[in-house]
């Protein structure tokens, strides 16, 4: 990813402007930072994974192994803790 922003305020509004130091130039338009965090998620975000607990505690439930259930649960919860941090 080449580009780079800098920030800019007008007026105690803070606002973000592309900037690209190969060319030495800004791009167009100033964003808020609700927008450079949208745009900055759209150029970096490969794919989207939903996690449907629901779904999750069923295939858990069809496994035979008791000791296999109990230690895809643990990992699920490290994982939940992991996120939570």
């Amino acid at each position: 990813m080449e580009e780079r922003y800098h920030r800019i305020v007008v007026d105690g509004e803070t606002y973000y402007r592309e900037y690209c130091e190969r060319i030495d130039r800004y791009g167009n338009e100033l964003l808020t930072e609700e927008e450079l965090i949208e745009t900055l998620l759209w150029e970096v975000v490969e794919d989207e994974i939903t996690v449907d607990h629901h779904r999750v505690e069923n295939a858990l439930r069809r496994m035979m192994d008791q000791t296999d259930q109990n230690l895809i649960r643990n990992y699920i919860l490290f994982l939940e803790r992991q996120l939570s941090d």
